[in-house]
């Protein structure tokens, strides 16, 4: 987690007067993870973080006990409030303490808050309107998107987090070929197969491996993995049988900590002998797509250039769109990843949402283009199965380059009874 001093120079590097954090009731995580609270209280709060000079607390007069215990780089004054009129002055005096006395040219005064313009990054829309509204007035300030400063706090892994996603990333790819061997023996035993049976082997891969999983893995066939949020369970699952096509999404952690890191991968294969032409040509597009999105990146690091997670995502989606697939489309390049499958750092996206965080050193992210096809005849049959394909990959930034986590790449449609 940054300190102190990684924050402080960040608002100054955004031209920010500083970041105020806001809760009630814990509907704000953010700052209770900024402040490493348990407990967020019954009362309205507030943090300031100024540019520069110590942080300063507003807190209602009966909670002081609930603020014993905050981050120690955090503890800087605290002042209490009474009534909601004291609350609406105190919180101007605080904003504009440190020395802080605004822009010398006349510009308005930017102040951080989890605020998203249009709601394009739901993940940090924590501060709601009337609450803007209030500040706005109290301090006569524009109230900005806090953004990429949550990103700095909380999705900068530290390399002991680094390490255990890998640990957790190869145990998947494992499971996947686990899964597959699984699969490719059942069928060439005519055994018969379903997608429960699949994702009940890897979890207990996983339960052996002493890993967590967010919800239970999805192995999906034909037009259930046209749906990218399908998953089989016991009541409701189809058959796995030659000539299918088969989409595992596999992910999960390492249980040591709260804090270990999820690995994410997403691999396909055909059950049976020759892979259709029909199925080649998505593969190959979505392969294609996958590696534009880091090509691209590289590419921008390579001339000095910062990264924002829109463009990368605009850049993959060509691939798919230039190869007819555009309809095809139903989901962002790629989310953010870390103790959580879905985490608070910059998504590869400009589809679902506007992402303009930037790509900076320590987040880490998946890769994943997606083609969905509910109706495609893909094996020239009487009726249509369906298909379903994408290939996802995890990738860490460095200061320099963009490393793919999740290697080897899947660079092929295998065929499993060739």
């Amino acid at each position: 987690m940054a300190n102190l001093t990684d924050i402080q120079q960040a608002i100054q590097k955004a031209n920010l007067a500083g970041w105020l954090l806001y809760d009630f009731r814990g509907q704000n995580p953010i700052a209770l993870h900024v402040a490493r609270l348990e407990s967020s209280g019954t009362r309205r709060w507030f943090l300031w973080i100024p540019a520069q000079g110590q942080p300063h607390w507003l807190i209602h007069a009966i909670e002081g006990n609930t603020f014993r215990q905050v981050s120690p780089d955090m503890i800087g004054t605290t002042e209490k409030y009474v009534s909601w009129q004291e609350l609406s002055q105190k919180i101007g005096r605080m904003t504009h303490s440190s020395g802080d006395e605004g822009p010398s040219d006349g510009a308005t005064r930017r102040i951080a808050m989890e605020y998203s313009p249009f709601g394009a990054i739901p993940y940090v829309s924590k501060v709601d309107a009337g609450i803007k509204e209030m500040v706005e007035e109290a301090t006569g300030a524009e109230i900005v998107s806090s953004a990429d400063l949550v990103q700095l706090v909380q999705a900068v892994l530290t390399p002991e987090q680094v390490t255990s996603h890998k640990q957790a990333a190869q145990i998947c790819l494992d499971a996947k070929d686990l899964a597959f061997s699984f699969v490719r023996e059942s069928l060439l035993a005519g055994h018969s197969i379903s997608e429960y049976d699949v994702q009940s082997m890897l979890m207990e891969h996983f339960a052996k491996n002493q890993m967590d999983v967010d919800h239970p893995p999805i192995v999906a066939v034909n037009a259930n993995a046209a749906d990218p949020h399908y998953s089989p369970d016991a009541n409701h699952h189809s058959p796995i049988q030659e000539g299918d096509m088969l989409l595992m999404d596999i992910f999960a952690r390492q249980s040591n900590s709260r804090q270990d890191c999820f690995g994410d991968v997403t691999w396909t294969a055909f059950c049976g002998k020759e892979v259709p032409q029909k199925v080649q040509a998505v593969f190959r597009a979505v392969a294609a797509s996958r590696d534009r999105a880091v090509s691209f990146i590289q590419e921008k690091l390579d001339n000095g250039e910062i990264v924002h997670g829109y463009e990368v995502d605009e850049a993959s989606r060509q691939i798919l769109s230039d190869a007819g697939y555009k309809e095809g489309i139903l989901h962002r390049t790629g989310h953010s990843l870390g103790p959580a499958v879905h985490f608070n750092g910059v998504n590869i996206d400009n589809l679902e949402t506007q992402d303009k965080r930037t790509l900076i050193p320590g987040v880490l992210f998946t890769v994943e283009p997606g083609i969905y096809l509910p109706e495609l005849n893909f094996d020239n049959g009487p009726t249509a199965k369906g298909l379903g394909i994408r290939s996802e990959i995890n990738c860490f930034m460095h200061a320099d380059r963009v490393e793919v986590t999740t290697l080897p790449l899947q660079t092929e449609l295998p065929a499993l009874l060739a």
